[in-house]
């Protein structure tokens, strides 16, 4: 495939830009370091030297998002001496004595073999020879002091050990009871506590640390494993390899030798991976070239055709790569200059007149003068005056130089005059004119017809072109045109972020110019580029600005999961359409804030506490030693992660478990009975049911003087949920929400959750807790998640602006349009309403050729008949509007003459009298379908026009025709339908006319059949004596006379009513409001002595006589006077005038 126009493919073309997202990347968080734990060695399988590691850990609490997330080392180690695998774990019993109850004695030691796990292990593993299985101790006496079991060893004051300082444990006992006489004594104080050095390793811890993953990439091993199951060699899919480098770390050094570190805890190196999928570059084949001109070309540029292709997939994975050239240029070959051609016109013959013997004929005359022709031979030649073919010069003109024309050989009666001379100069002032003359020659300045000026002028004038021009704006302003964006030059295509929206641009007015005399000129004789030029501002959009954000807030708990805040605040508000602000605590400064969860390992700080004081009587007496005291100790907080164990703000302890700092004691007295320490609760069941007792025991360690018993040596409780027993489980935090990498408005992200170790009463505790009762825990800490970005309207670039609407003249636009590539997506800054831009072009004055009117029909010596009429051919300027009046120029601005000159003179006729005159033909009539119904089958329609005959005399209006009808077919009729019409009655007439469905009257198209009485008639007729039909279509009587009617509801007579000629009559009279005519003549004849009708209404017999009489007089006088009137026809006569006749016809077939 190759690329195409892009108008040969179908459909709307796809978006050119979508959106993408890259993923963020977070770094996991990680738990504090646990304690230091025992000196082993590095390979315990294989023990060798006496060089061991004591190593510590922390855990991932939230693993690392994205491709740059980073973890950091988990386990650290120091070198340590004497190392040992496996250890003997001793357990004291009680002490017995060896004699008696009281004196020396021995306690049984129990002891197993752990290893490193602190897992129990056969014995023989362990050093030789294993602990003893007696040790040595003393039962006080009744008499002696008592002291109590030495404590646990504290806790190590640092985490190494460094020139000014070692880490120490201590343990320490307390006096129970008092020695009495003769018992043994109590150590001094110095023997109640105990010293030793711990963790005297060096603070330089030795980690692995590792580079990130190098790509997946081809195996040699896998990819020979691979040839051999068939695969086709090209690593392209499948099983390859990542590999890392892995370097041993000193802390505050930097790289050491890799054997400091201990090997059992070395990273790997190699991991398998899935090759991704070589993507070679794919690109389409070369486009065709662009064509090179067939045609010749004028001039000698060099002409150029190009190709290009298009990249439809970008290599990627070690694919081959894109080609670098993508666009290709070349000269065309053979293109030929063209030959410039033009016409050469030789010398006009002589005039030729018409042959002798026609002349005769014509004219009647000998005289070898009057109008002929004179004729001239054109050939075509090209630039270097070589004869060519007379096709090139027509391809290169508009026409070839006329070869005849007419011509005058001037007659004995005819004037004569010399050539025109050139015209006078013209002066700078705009109101000049500019003349020439020419004389008249020989016989014809005695000539009395001659001396005409009006006929033959001697003088012509013209006024002088001027120089002045007055310019005005008109139009409206166009819209802010910002400066074109540059194209690139080999593609045409803007360049990607060039085009501005918005910033100071230039509108133009359009600038009408005319002469002083008010005619259009081209608008360069004003400006020079035909516009008003002004800048102007496109004002930018401005997004809402926000502060960078703030940095994260320390964790709200110190134990267990809180809240991180950051924040930031309203810097600028947005206008001119920018991109919103998010949701602002307006409370608040207009801040936006941001949680996260967080994490604090619960034991991060603790308390630390030093040995009890000794116990202090409560006695103002100071002879008595024993008895009810008190004591107390010192505590601090400190930070576990610190390696000096310094203390630090004890509010970041946890202020519920904070220790004692003082309690009560007792110190037993000589004589009274002395009791060990309690032991540990026994623990209760994980279902902490309320049944189960707990106990806890404490023995004798000195029997009282007197036979009193001791105090109870065992207690017991039961196991309540909550407050002796507890149950841990692991708790899950919510889902954050969408968290992205830094100063990231959108994109992907991850959303996180955290996981702590909580007691069944809601405290947070040590995440050990849940570990060792081995709760399940849950996998997934995190997840992809993805912000949709707010995405800014994006808009092509401006086309080019379209040719004007209009060739000249005013109200003539150009525009220019853009389109939107990319939709706004959520807050982005909004598109703007104008996609098109429109100006007004330049006024250009419109120059045309206008005919004038006919001359009356000239005849040649005569009042009728034959004749010629000749009109005017003028060039004209105006402006393009219906109001402006157009000014005559001269013709060289109009160009070439579009007519034939024959198109200035045409025949006429004036009608003779007795001729039959035709009229011009009508306006052809609106197209019509044939049509049933209101529908129409046709797809062609018809017009028609028609013209008429007038008649000059009545004597042959016989022999003039009818009327002349034409029809033609037509494109886009309408169906209309025909109905009749009529007016209201008036004297039982009306009007009735035929009118079309758009509310034209028409003559034909409506049924002849369904035309309604023009004239109301009764039937029957109204014929007895003074009725007539009334406007209810019955029949009547007149006033005075009253109906008398037959039982079938006619009338049967009219009867008169006496006295009715002075009183109104009582009776109903049927009579009209417009009496028929006979009614008049009725009382006309009434009042006369000469009485023509009858009483009982009928006329008298001598009317009919008198009036037989008076019609032959009228008969007789009107052919008198006809004979008497009547000429004898003359041989040519005037016309008579012609009345004008205007027919105007409709367009109906059926006239």
């Amino acid at each position: 495939s190759r690329p195409v126009e892009k108008t040969l493919c179908v459909g709307p073309a796809p978006l050119p830009s979508q959106l993408c997202n890259n993923p963020c990347s977070t770094d996991c968080i990680v738990s504090s370091w646990s304690a230091w734990g025992l000196c082993i060695h590095e390979n315990c399988r294989d023990p060798q030297g006496k060089k061991g590691f004591r190593t510590r850990q922390r855990h991932v609490l939230m693993e690392s998002t994205g491709p740059a997330g980073h973890c950091p080392h988990l386990v650290e180690s120091v070198p340590c001496e004497d190392p040992t695998c496996y250890r003997w774990l001793a357990s004291e019993g009680i002490c017995f004595p060896d004699h008696g109850k009281c004196g020396l004695g021995h306690r049984i030691l129990k002891a197993i073999c752990q290893n490193d796990h602190g897992e129990e292990v056969s014995g023989s593993l362990c050093p030789v020879p294993p602990p003893p299985e007696r040790k040595a101790c003393e039962i006080p006496c009744r008499m002696d002091c008592v002291v109590s079991e030495w404590t646990e060893w504290s806790s190590c004051s640092q985490s190494c050990s460094n020139k000014n300082s070692d880490g120490k444990q201590t343990r320490s006992r307390t006096i129970l009871a008092l020695a009495g006489e003769g018992g043994k004594p109590c150590p001094p104080s110095q023997a109640l506590q105990e010293h030793r050095l711990c963790n005297d390793h060096s603070c330089m811890q030795l980690y692995w640390e590792t580079s990130p993953w190098g790509p997946c990439s081809e195996d040699t091993l896998v990819t020979a494993l691979n040839a051999t199951i068939g695969w086709n060699g090209e690593a392209t899919c499948g099983v390859g390899i990542q590999t890392r480098r892995v370097f041993c770390v000193k802390s505050h050094v930097g790289q050491v030798m890799t054997k400091r570190c201990p090997d059992s805890t070395r990273p790997e190196t190699v991991r398998p991976c899935l090759l991704p999928c070589k993507k070679d570059c794919i690109v389409t084949a070369f486009s065709e070239w662009t064509p090179c001109p067939r045609m010749c070309q004028a001039g000698n540029a060099t002409i150029k055709q190009s190709r290009y292709r298009i990249i439809i997939q970008e290599a990627a994975n070690g694919g081959q790569e894109c080609p670098d050239t993508l666009y290709e240029e070349r000269e065309c070959e053979d293109v030929s200059l063209c030959p410039i051609y033009r016409w050469k016109p030789q010398k006009w013959s002589p005039c030729i007149l018409v042959p002798e013997s026609v002349r005769q004929g014509i004219m009647g005359s000998s005289e070898a003068c009057g109008k002929g022709l004179q004729t001239r031979a054109v050939s075509c030649v090209s630039d270097d005056n070589q004869l060519a073919e007379m096709i090139e010069c027509l391809k290169q003109t508009n026409g070839m130089p006329p070869l005849v024309q007419e011509c005058t050989v001037p007659c004995r009666e005819d004037c004569t005059f010399t050539a025109w001379s050139k015209f006078t100069p013209c002066s700078t002032n705009c109101e000049a004119t500019k003349s020439r003359q020419r004389q008249l020659t020989g016989k014809s300045r005695k000539k009395e017809k001659c001396q005409d000026a009006d006929l033959y002028p001697l003088v012509e004038t013209e006024l002088c072109p001027c120089g002045e021009f007055v310019s005005q704006p008109y139009g409206n302003w166009s819209d802010c045109i910002l400066p074109e964006g540059r194209r690139e030059p080999q593609r045409g295509l803007r360049v990607q972020g060039d085009s501005k929206e918005c910033g100071e641009g230039m509108r133009f007015q359009a600038v009408a110019c005319s002469d002083k005399n008010g005619r259009p000129v081209d608008p360069s004789f004003c400006s020079s580029s035909g516009y008003i030029q002004e800048k102007c501002v496109i004002p930018c959009p401005f997004d809402c600005k926000l502060s960078d954000w703030s940095s994260w807030g320390s964790c709200s708990s110190s134990c267990g999961i809180g809240v991180r805040i950051r924040s930031k605040w309203l810097k600028e508000k947005p206008y001119n359409g920018g991109r919103p602000c998010p949701k602002l605590d307006l409370k608040n400064q207009g801040q936006v804030h941001e949680a996260v969860p967080c994490y604090s390992e619960c034991n991060q700080y603790s308390w630390v506490v030093e040995h009890w004081s000794s116990c202090k009587i409560n006695n103002e007496l100071r002879s008595l030693r024993c008895g009810g005291g008190t004591q107390s100790r010192k505590i601090r907080c400190v930070n576990t992660a610190d390696s000096k164990g310094g203390a630090v703000d004890s509010n970041l302890c946890n202020q519920d478990e904070i220790p004692p700092e003082t309690q009560s004691c007792s110190l037993m007295c000589p004589n009274e009975c002395v009791m060990s320490e309690w032991g540990l609760w026994s623990k209760c069941p994980q279902s902490c049911d309320p049944h189960t007792m707990q106990r806890r025991t404490r023995h004798l360690l000195r029997p009282s003087l007197s036979s009193r018993t001791c105090a109870e040596d065992s207690q017991v409780q039961p196991c309540l949920l909550n407050e002796n027993c507890f149950q841990f489980q692991y708790n899950l935090t919510e889902w954050s929400t969408c968290q992205l990498s830094e100063n990231a408005p959108c994109g992907q992200g991850v959303r996180t959750r955290l996981l702590s170790c909580v007691r069944s009463d809601g405290k947070p505790v040590s995440m050990d807790q849940c570990e060792q009762h081995n709760l399940e825990k849950p996998q997934r800490m995190s997840i992809p998640c993805l912000v949709e970005c707010v995405v800014n309207c994006q808009l092509s670039g401006w086309t080019a602006w379209t040719e004007c609407s209009q060739t000249c003249g005013h109200g003539g636009r150009m525009s220019r349009t853009r389109f939107i590539i990319m939709p706004t997506q959520g807050e982005g800054r909004p598109c703007p309403t104008e996609l098109t831009q429109q100006r007004t072009c330049p006024v250009t004055p419109c120059y045309s050729w206008v005919l004038g009117n006919w001359s009356a029909c000239k005849l040649e010596g005569g009042d009728c008949g034959e004749g010629v009429q000749i009109r005017s051919l003028s060039c004209m300027v105006h402006n393009g509007s219906v109001s402006h009046a157009a000014g005559q120029v001269e013709d060289a601005l109009c160009g070439e003459m579009p007519f034939q000159v024959s198109i200035l003179k045409q025949l006429c006729s004036v009608p003779c009298p007795g001729d039959c005159h035709l009229t011009e033909w009508s306006e052809w009539s609106t197209c019509e379908l044939t049509c049933i119904d209101g529908r129409s089958f046709e797809t062609v329609g018809r017009q028609s026009r028609s013209r008429t005959f007038i008649i000059q005399s009545f004597e042959n209006q016989d022999s003039c025709p009818q009327q002349v009808l034409e029809t033609r077919p037509c494109a886009g009729g309408k169906c209309y339908h025909y109905t009749w019409k009529a007016s209201l009655w008036n004297n039982n007439e009306r009007t009735v006319w035929c009118q079309r469905s758009d509310g034209v009257n028409v003559t034909g198209g409506c049924s002849p059949q369904a035309r309604p009485a023009a004239i109301r008639q009764c039937i029957p007729a109204c014929r007895k004596p003074f009725s007539y039909c009334t406007q209810g279509g019955v029949c009547g009587c007149e006033k005075g006379y009253t109906e008398i009617m037959r039982s079938n509801g006619f009338l049967d007579y009219c009867m008169k009513v006496p006295g009715s000629e002075d009183k109104k009559a009582d009776v109903k009279n049927l009579s009209g409001k417009n009496r028929p005519v006979n009614s008049k003549i009725h009382d006309i004849f009434k009042g006369w002595s000469l009485q023509p009708l009858d009483p009982d209404g009928r006329v008298k017999i001598w009317v009919y006589g008198v009036s037989g009489g008076a019609f032959l007089i009228v008969i007789f006088l009107v052919f008198t006077s006809y004979l008497v009137c009547k000429k004898p026809k003359p041989h040519q006569s005037t016309p008579p005038q012609q009345k004008p006749l205007t027919l105007a016809y409709d367009g109906d077939l059926d006239m």
